[in-house]
């Protein structure tokens, strides 16, 4: 029994609950997947041995892959003093790693964010999901701790969300019902980090990044990877700010006990609440 899926809300029926309570524990979820050549990507990202031409060969099997790093990579966030007219350029000049999260974060965009009827919301969703992954590679940079890996703990730290929706969607159907926008999220916000887990057990990904998709609204319980939580938690709090300030202000930010807990001070913040250009063009970038 899952003890701590709770719904904050009367707003939703008991025989919906029950339903999509015993889907989740059961793990009875059809669960995204991303093309192999993805995965082949962040495998040859990891290895010391791999080069500029050998990834582009493999990128180059997936056309629209290409096509769309491609633009990304020509995009402001990323500041091309030329045209970057070939893969092979785009990773000598953004190098291997950064190739291949872009990679990696258009795929899940393409794979998992897209929920048919909440195209808004998934929208405000994945802006999120990047403003948080460019978030966490400044705190961790900040940190001087893994950098690389902090950007995919950020962008993957709610990829519960978009699943548990598409989840809530299909019991919907089958059983009649329609919630209000407001019901729907609270399931949404009371699921996603548990179903978040149960993808980063099929996807099996790197020990770090499924403790920040399970454990970025409690950190301290992280088991191994405690600060890798804590800075996906301070990132998706600064994302928070940025894309939503009349609601997530500044201050809410700042009395976070997660700034004590990295040892950061309020002039580091003040810096990364500066960013907000470099984040908004990443932003417009993956989106």
């Amino acid at each position: 029994m899952i003890d701590t899926l709770i719904i904050p809300t009367t707003e939703v029926p008991e025989r919906l609950q029950a339903a999509l309570l015993a889907r989740i524990e059961t793990g009875d979820i059809e669960l995204p997947l991303l093309p192999d050549v993805v995965w082949q990507v962040m495998d040859m990202s990891a290895s010391d041995d791999t080069d500029a031409r050998k990834l582009s060969e493999l990128i180059h099997r997936d056309q629209a892959l290409a096509g769309h790093i491609l633009r990304v990579a020509n995009s402001p966030a990323y500041m091309p003093r030329m045209p970057i007219l070939s893969l092979q350029q785009a990773i000598s000049r953004l190098g291997i790693v950064q190739l291949a999260e872009i990679a990696f974060a258009i795929s899940v965009q393409t794979r998992v964010f897209e929920v048919p009827g909440y195209e808004q919301e998934v929208r405000s969703l994945w802006q999120h999901s990047v403003g948080t992954a460019a978030y966490a590679s400044e705190v961790a940079r900040r940190r001087r701790k893994n950098v690389e890996g902090s950007f995919l703990c950020g962008l993957l730290h709610d990829i519960g969300k978009p699943i548990t929706l598409q989840l809530l969607v299909d019991e919907q159907r089958a059983l009649g019902y329609t919630l209000q926008t407001a019901a729907a999220a609270a399931i949404v916000e009371a699921y996603h980090t548990h179903v978040g887990g149960l993808l980063a057990a099929q996807w099996a990904l790197p020990s770090h990044v499924s403790e920040s998709i399970v454990y970025h609204h409690d950190y301290l319980a992280a088991p191994t990877h405690t600060e890798a939580a804590m800075v996906t938690r301070l990132a998706d709090l600064l994302s928070y700010h940025f894309l939503m300030p009349d609601i997530f202000n500044a201050e809410s930010v700042f009395e976070h006990p997660v700034i004590a807990d990295l040892n950061l001070y309020p002039d580091d913040i003040e810096t990364l609440l500066a960013m907000r250009d470099k984040i908004q063009a990443i932003i417009e970038a993956m989106s």
